[in-house]
């Protein structure tokens, strides 16, 4: 089993939601932290107090990862303030909700920054500075299933699948990478977009799941720990959507499209 006692841990979008989740779970498996965030100095400062409080050592990098300097401003960071890096996890994403016909170039590029250049370019900088480790890329079930007005979204999750299992081929056998494929989870982004569909958390989860309960953030946490942790897992795509890929993937009616 993979020990992450003292390994150097990046965990990019960690501020809240999942990615804090992810990250408060490495600190308390002995991970040194290194937080990502984009703007928002408040919330980054928060969560660095709220580690350390619990003993776990961590510092917080501001970078816009849909920008490739700042991928590789994060990696040297955690380079020059370490010495080494052991384990990324690549969390940074974004979703907007807009039927196919109604997609603009702004909404294009946001997700393409955001979801797809943001892994590619931390993974690139990563795999270059790694000896040993392993890299994380939170992709999502719209990635494997289509969802109604999620094209955009969906097909760079299914992008970031595929990368995933040609970083593992290439990387081998000294970098393990392995994805982790998300349904709706129990967070903000997770609420905004229930809103912008007009379906309640009730009805999402008796409709439309199997197990009748929301995926909460620290089960994420749980899955990225055990891909991290199992020594011979790699290429590999889990899934935690409390049985949501067995369900229709169409909203259409449910949001009033």
């Amino acid at each position: 089993m993979y020990d992450i006692k003292n390994k150097v841990a990046i965990v990019t979008g960690s501020t809240r939601g999942i990615g804090k989740s992810i990250a408060r779970k490495l600190g308390y498996e002995g991970a040194l932290l290194v937080l990502n965030y984009r703007k928002r100095d408040d919330e980054a400062n928060n969560a660095l107090r709220e580690l350390k409080s619990l003993g776990y050592e961590a510092i917080a990098v501001k970078a816009d990862l849909s920008m490739e300097e700042d991928c590789r401003l994060l990696i040297d960071t955690t380079m020059d303030t370490f010495g080494k890096l052991d384990i990324l996890v690549n969390n940074a994403g974004t979703g907007f909700y807009s039927p196919f016909k109604d997609i603009n170039d702004k909404l294009i590029e946001k997700t393409l920054g955001t979801d797809f250049k943001s892994v590619l370019y931390c993974s690139l900088y990563a795999s270059r500075a790694m000896e040993r480790g392993v890299i994380i890329n939170i992709a999502s079930i719209t990635g494997i299933i289509p969802y109604y007005g999620l094209s955009v979204y969906g097909s760079l999750k299914s992008a970031v699948i595929n990368l995933t299992k040609s970083m593992a081929l290439e990387l081998a056998p000294s970098i393990r990478v392995n994805a982790i494929a998300p349904g709706l989870v129990n967070t903000n982004l997770g609420g905004s977009l229930l809103n912008v569909m007009g379906i309640s958390w009730d009805t999402w989860i008796n409709k439309y799941t199997l197990t009748k309960k929301a995926t909460e953030p620290d089960e994420i946490a749980e899955a990225v720990i055990a891909e991290i942790k199992i020594d011979t897992m790699t290429g590999e795509v889990i899934k935690i959507d409390g049985g949501q890929a067995l369900k229709s993937g169409d909203f259409k009616k449910e949001s009033r499209i």
